[in-house]
């Protein structure tokens, strides 16, 4: 179950395609293309753009050409981590990636409020996962309360959970014979037949044989 950001990872592929919003902080020439409102070819400080999160991760932290805001998606939840009423939230609704993104944005944001919210979410859901999971798990995959990778963790549980509960019915699988022991058996079991046979012949076709 675990999740491995790489180039090849589809899921990689569909956090890193958001967009974000950022401040211009200098005059960047030839460059207005980025602004579908710009009145001109070179980009003015002050004004807002729209960046593939794939293009910002490859800029410095404390670059000079932009300043990431915090999407709006993580000012919603602060106040309800405030107030430790995360498992209301539904996470899947304002992102499907919401750890994932604020992941990638966390190391951008100078006022160090996107770590502590996806951190306090995660610790104040975790308990609200372990109880659904212990259920029939149907419910959760209905709606749009899980990200991503809750629905993972939720599908893992749920299975964990059938099969420690197999395990207490003893339902799960039975111990079985090695293939060794099977093909040893088997040969026991035609050389024993062929005594059988040889002993049932007469003594004078025995003694051909």
């Amino acid at each position: 179950m675990n999740y491995f950001p790489n180039y090849y990872c589809i899921e990689d592929i569909f956090v890193t395609q958001e967009k974000v919003e950022c401040r211009v902080n200098t005059k960047l020439q030839r460059m207005g293309f980025l602004d579908a409102g710009a009145d001109s070819d070179d980009l003015e400080p002050g004004r807002t753009v729209n960046l593939p999160l794939w293009y910002i991760k490859e800029l410095k932290v404390n670059n000079a050409y932009f300043t990431i805001s915090v999407p709006e998606i993580y000012r919603n939840v602060h106040k309800a981590v405030c107030e430790a009423e995360t498992t209301h939230i539904e996470l899947g609704r304002l992102h499907p990636y919401f750890y994932e993104f604020g992941r990638y944005l966390t190391p951008y944001d100078r006022n160090h409020v996107i770590g502590r919210i996806i951190f306090e979410t995660m610790r104040q859901r975790v308990r609200h996962l372990l109880d659904i999971s212990k259920s029939d798990g149907q419910s959760a995959k209905s709606d749009l309360k899980l990200d991503n990778i809750e629905a993972k963790l939720h599908e893992a549980g749920v299975r964990t959970n059938s099969q420690y509960i197999d395990w207490l019915q003893m339902t799960g699988n039975k111990i079985r014979t090695s293939e060794l022991v099977e093909e040893h058996q088997k040969k026991r079991r035609r050389a024993d037949r062929s005594d059988d046979e040889g002993e049932g012949l007469p003594s004078s076709k025995r003694a051909t044989l």
